[in-house]
């Protein structure tokens, strides 16, 4: 629901006005306390920053830094040290109250723990900066490549290169085995008929049987296929002659 113009107006407008008047209001009071403590009249008029001021910055540092305790805590302690401040100096002021040791040094505190409470402030604010949020992942899943990896298989199993070394060699073998026979081929210089039937003639009284195409193959170092081809030469010259 969008609001009427006099409301947001009042809305951001309305928040420095009333901030400035509250200083305003808490500014008489602080000074008269810290004139009260000792202070000279050109120093008490810096009270006011001390103390209300300071509240104002303890309470937004709070709330740019959710997640530090310490900022937390600290503008709580911050807020009820004004309050406090206001409310003992108009005691004072309306006679209900008398100025004492105790009081004089409890006031003449103030101004060392707000410097150092700020500088704490500070710090953390630095820090909240820098730290990176913890909601935004790292990096997109989907762009990380996964690595198939097999059960009882750890990531420490996995190949440090890709391909391995000896891929191209395993390769090479396959190619060799699924390749023919080197011995399926005649050789670069086949036997001559006459080599053959002489051949054969060795194989028979060495044998003192038939001679067959696997014993040829056998005797000229070449396939059994080859080999039962020298015999149907071997058996054709015989028949020509």
């Amino acid at each position: 629901m969008k609001l009427p113009l006099y409301a947001r107006i009042a809305a951001t407008g309305g928040r420095p006005v009333v901030l400035l008047a509250a200083l305003a209001m808490s500014a008489p009071g602080e000074y008269r306390l810290a004139v009260l403590a000792g202070w000279s009249p050109t120093v008490a008029v810096l009270m006011p920053l001390v103390l209300s001021a300071y509240a104002a910055v303890a309470s937004v540092m709070a709330a740019t830094c959710p997640a530090s305790r310490s900022a937390r805590i600290g503008a709580g302690m911050a807020l009820a040290l004004a309050l406090t401040a206001q409310v003992t100096a108009h005691l004072i002021i309306s006679g209900y109250m008398s100025v004492g040791p105790v009081l004089v040094a409890a006031v003449s505190a103030v101004p060392p723990l707000v410097a150092g409470h700020l500088m704490h402030l500070a710090t953390v604010g630095r820090h909240s900066a820098e730290r990176p949020s913890e909601s935004a992942p790292d990096s997109d899943p989907a762009e990380v490549p996964s690595v198939p990896q097999t059960a009882g298989q750890s990531l420490s199993a996995v190949p440090d290169s890709w391909p391995p070394a000896d891929l191209w060699a395993d390769f090479e073998h396959a190619e060799a085995d699924s390749a023919p026979d080197a011995e399926d081929e005649p050789p670069a210089t086949p036997p001559s008929a006459a080599d053959i039937r002489a051949a054969v003639k060795v194989l028979e009284s060495r044998n003192g049987r038939r001679v067959t195409g696997p014993m040829l193959a056998d005797h000229f170092g070449v396939s059994d296929r080859t080999g039962r081809r020298y015999l149907a030469m071997a058996a054709e010259e015989s028949a020509n002659v």
